[in-house]
C-alpha cells in the first residue's frame, strides 16, 4: 500500500492511502487545531461565495441568475453553520444527516483547467466553479475520512456531499446552457 502524507489545517500529519481510503495515523485534535480546521473551511466557503457572486454579475440568463443566487445562499449557509460551530462546539450535534450519495456527473472533469479572469464568460465560470467544487469535495472528504467516527467527521462528510451536489448542479447548468447551445 502506498500512503501519502497529508498536512492539512489542524492536523500535525496523517497518512492517507488513496487505494483503500484509510487513514493510518492521525494525531489527536487539540482545541487550537480544531478551530484551525473550521477557520480553513470558512475561508473555502467565502471563496465560493465570492466566485458565485462574480458569476452572477456575468450571467446573461435570468434562470442562471436565480441558480447562482441559490448557490450563494447555500455557500453562505455553510459558512454560517461553520462559524456557529466554531463559536459553540455543541452546534455540531444539531447537524442532520446528509441526504445520501450524490451522483458525480463528471461532465467537466476532462475539460482543461483554466484560471479565472475578471472578464471570464459564463462558460469559463461554470467550468472553473465545477472544478473548484470537486476540489472542495475532495478536501472535505479527506477531512471526513481522517475524522471518521467523530462529530467533526460527520460534519465534513455532510459538507463533502453538499459540495458534490453543487458540482452536480453546475454541471447540469453547463449542460443546459453551454452544451445545448452548441
Amino acid at each position: 500500500m502506498q500512503y501519502i502524507l497529508i498536512q492539512s489545517a489542524g492536523f500535525e500529519n496523517f497518512m492517507f492511502c488513496e487505494q483503500t481510503h484509510k487513514v493510518r495515523e492521525i494525531h489527536i485534535l487539540s482545541e487550537q487545531n480544531w478551530k484551525k480546521i473550521i477557520e480553513a473551511a470558512v475561508k473555502v466557503e467565502e471563496q465560493s461565495i465570492a466566485l458565485y457572486s462574480m458569476a452572477l454579475e456575468n450571467s446573461k440568463y435570468p434562470s442562471s441568475k436565480v441558480f447562482l443566487k441559490q448557490l450563494v445562499a447555500e455557500e453562505t449557509g455553510h459558512k454560517n453553520r461553520l462559524e456557529a460551530i466554531m463559536n459553540d462546539q455543541t452546534k455540531i450535534s444539531e447537524l442532520g444527516a446528509h441526504d445520501g450519495a450524490v451522483q458525480d456527473l463528471k461532465i467537466v472533469d476532462m475539460l482543461q483547467d483554466t484560471g479565472l479572469s475578471s472578464d471570464a464568460d459564463y462558460e469559463a465560470i461554470l467550468v472553473y466553479a465545477a472544478k473548484r467544487e470537486k476540489s472542495t469535495y475532495d478536501y472535505y472528504r479527506t477531512l471526513a475520512l481522517g475524522l471518521k467516527g467523530s462529530k467533526m467527521g460527520e460534519l465534513f462528510s455532510k459538507l463533502a456531499q453538499e459540495e458534490l451536489g453543487h458540482k452536480n448542479k453546475l454541471e447540469k447548468e453547463y449542460d443546459d446552457c453551454i452544451l445545448t447551445e452548441n
